[in-house]
């Protein structure tokens, strides 16, 4: 249950980042004919099938790469006293955490690409990894950014709550589920520059370079 709420948590980011690269992108103006105006997220709709193969694959390379640095750490620890180490777990895994995140961007164009109904879905990964070549130090500042922020949103909502929040309150049933909610919908609310980013780079004509951090 827990891998498919973080798995669920993926899958609305895929389709946050569907909704941006189609307002980026200039992609609802294939509709400016249509009698109403739809919203954001149908081109997303349409491309649904490949948007759950995008988010199913990034999600398992994701859980992939930190196993690896979950092996990498329990080996170290074996050959470091693991009294020492110990102390520097969490910066590892957050350190391994911003690493696996950073090559995954990689594959950030491919949903951007994908709404544009002319590639497959490899063919959309593929084309995504080009398009980061030169580009992987301003994605790996996007993703430094986006995780230090989805991590104060995500403490800050905790922090607010408890200070609200009575202690017998916090004991409740319904109290976690409504702190892990706002919290998810917290970090959620960071994401656009790093999403925004995606975006620009899987449009070579719309990019500009200022644009970008660290250019």
């Amino acid at each position: 249950m827990r891998y498919g709420s973080f798995f669920l948590s993926w899958l609305l980011g895929c389709f946050a980042l569907a909704a941006i690269a189609t307002v980026v992108s200039g992609l609802e103006a294939d509709n400016s004919d249509a009698v109403w105006i739809h919203d954001s997220h149908e081109r997303a709709r349409e491309y649904v099938g490949k948007l759950l193969l995008a988010a199913l694959f990034t999600f398992c390379a994701f859980l992939a790469g930190m196993a690896l640095v979950l092996i990498l750490d329990v080996a170290v620890s074996r050959v470091v006293d693991r009294s020492h180490f110990s102390r520097y777990n969490y910066a590892v895994a957050l350190g391994g955490y911003v690493a696996v995140a950073s090559v995954l961007s990689w594959f950030g164009m491919a949903i951007p690409l994908i709404l544009r109904g002319n590639v497959s879905f490899w063919a959309g990964l593929k084309r995504s990894v080009e398009l980061s070549k030169g580009y992987e130090g301003a994605l790996f500042w996007l993703v430094v950014q986006s995780v230090a922020a989805s991590y104060l949103a995500a403490y800050g909502t905790y922090y607010v709550f408890s200070s609200f929040f009575p202690a017998p309150l916090q004991h409740t049933i319904w109290y976690g589920g409504l702190v892990f909610i706002v919290a998810v919908l917290a970090g959620a609310a960071v994401e656009p520059p790093i999403f925004i980013g995606f975006s620009l780079l899987a449009d070579p004509d719309q990019l500009k370079v200022s644009v970008l951090p660290g250019s």
